[in-house]
């Protein structure tokens, strides 16, 4: 450990005992704070999205047989609509401990949780064969420049960072805006959060991503309506292939019961 890195971890020590953490799951004490009010033994709790899931948008089906034995297996959503991109996972449910981690950073500004959220997108990859070094470039979901100003960071941009810096592939925070102000997307029907972000994306820079492999990050995958608009952009300005990866995935519709 280098002498910078000691007095990080002193400092942090003196914290912790001066101003001790509860987790904001459990309640108990986090007797090693890194910066962060969730204790490991919780964020071991986040539940991992398994086979079987849709083949294109990742959607988790109920485990069947018939779903455990067929992998080719498209959703009732993805039947119905185009999605530009080329599929999506998650990697857990937005639910309990992930959901309670994605709020304290995106929210209350624990950004420390980059680091160990950023770990569960990189262990995914890693152990992903389809994402295995296939793409060029990570571009994430833009903010637009007001809600950028009043949160002062774009959580799904340091997660990006997270990835990128460990497959040492280039980040693009600039290539994909954000140049309408929408309404927030939470309290929405499915058909609003379309119609909400109609038009919402351009792409500044369409010369960077010609012919290029895009890894799309964000931090929760819903209805898709957000991912769905950025890839169709993307596809506009002539991207080769899209991948998306998210932290987590939000449960709003029933889980696909039959093929």
């Amino acid at each position: 450990m280098n002498h910078q890195n000691m007095l990080k971890y002193i400092k942090e020590g003196l914290l912790n005992f001066i101003f001790p953490l509860n987790c904001k799951v459990c309640g108990k004490p986090i007797r090693e704070s890194r910066g962060y009010s969730i204790c490991e033994d919780c964020f071991k709790t986040i539940k991992l999205i398994e086979n079987p899931y849709c083949k294109k948008c990742g959607k988790p089906l109920i485990k069947t047989e018939f779903f455990l034995n067929n992998r080719d297996i498209l959703c009732i959503s993805c039947r119905k609509q185009h999605s530009y991109f080329n599929y999506a996972r998650s990697v857990g449910v937005y639910d309990k401990a992930l959901r309670k981690c994605i709020h304290l950073f995106k929210y209350y500004r624990e950004k420390k949780l980059a680091k160990p959220l950023g770990k569960l997108l990189i262990n995914y990859l890693s152990l992903n064969k389809q994402f295995y070094q296939k793409f060029d470039l990570i571009i994430p979901v833009p903010l637009h420049e007001n809600d950028l100003a009043i949160r002062g960071f774009n959580q799904s941009l340091l997660l990006a960072i997270e990835i990128g810096n460990y497959f040492s592939v280039p980040v693009e925070k600039d290539i994909l805006i954000k140049k309408k102000i929408t309404r927030f997307q939470i309290k929405l029907s499915k058909t609003e959060r379309e119609k909400n972000l109609i038009n919402a994306f351009l792409i500044k820079e369409p010369e960077k991503i010609k012919e290029k492999n895009i890894l799309l990050i964000d931090d929760v995958f819903t209805t898709g309506s957000t991912v769905r608009e950025c890839s169709k952009e993307l596809k506009k300005a002539r991207a080769k292939n899209i991948q998306v990866l998210t932290l987590a995935r939000g449960m709003s519709e029933a889980v696909t019961v039959f093929p």
